[in-house]
C-alpha cells in the first residue's frame, strides 16, 4: 500500500512539473507575441511579480491588476526597441520542483544609435497548481540595461 501511495505521489509530481514547465514555456510565447491574454492566463489570480526596482517597470506588482500594470510598463519600455527579429528570448526551462528557473537573454535595438542589447537573464518562477504564483528576474546588468534605455 504505501509503494502504490508513494508510486502516486511520484506520478503526480511528475505530472506537476510538465504542467508547470508548459505553463512557463507558454508565458515566454506569450511575451514573445505580446498577447497580454496568454501572459495573465499563465498567472495564478494572487500573482506576485518582483522586477528590478532600477528598470522603469521595477518594483512589486501584485494580483492580476498589478500584473497589466507591470505588462504595459514593460510593453511602453521595450516595444519600441524590440522588433521581432529581436523579441525571441531563447529560453531553457528547468524543472526546480515546486519552481521553475528560466535562463534567457533580454535583447533590444535602439534605433537611433543602433545600439544593441543582448544580456542574459534568470527568472525564478513559483508554481501553484500549475500557474504562476511568484515571479522574479535577476538581470545580469541593470547598469547596462538604463544605459541601453537612455541611448535609444
Amino acid at each position: 500500500m504505501c509503494q502504490l501511495i508513494s508510486e502516486f505521489a511520484s506520478d503526480v509530481g511528475e505530472f506537476m512539473s510538465q504542467q508547470n514547465i508548459e505553463n512557463t514555456r507558454h508565458l515566454f510565447k506569450a511575451v514573445e507575441d505580446r498577447d497580454i491574454d496568454g501572459v495573465l492566463a499563465a498567472y495564478d489570480p494572487e500573482i506576485v511579480i518582483r522586477d528590478a526596482e532600477s528598470l522603469p517597470y521595477g518594483g512589486i506588482y501584485r494580483g492580476f491588476e498589478g500584473a497589466k500594470q507591470h505588462i504595459n510598463g514593460a510593453a511602453q519600455t521595450w516595444n519600441p526597441l524590440q522588433p521581432a527579429t529581436e523579441r525571441k528570448m531563447d529560453a531553457v526551462f528547468l524543472d526546480a520542483g515546486d519552481y521553475v528557473i528560466v535562463l534567457w537573454r533580454l535583447r533590444g535595438l535602439a534605433m537611433r544609435s543602433k545600439r544593441k542589447l543582448d544580456l542574459p537573464v534568470a527568472s525564478v518562477y513559483k508554481m501553484r497548481g500549475g500557474k504562476i504564483a511568484e515571479s522574479q528576474m535577476f538581470y545580469a546588468d541593470t547598469v547596462e540595461i538604463r544605459q541601453f534605455l537612455e541611448d535609444k
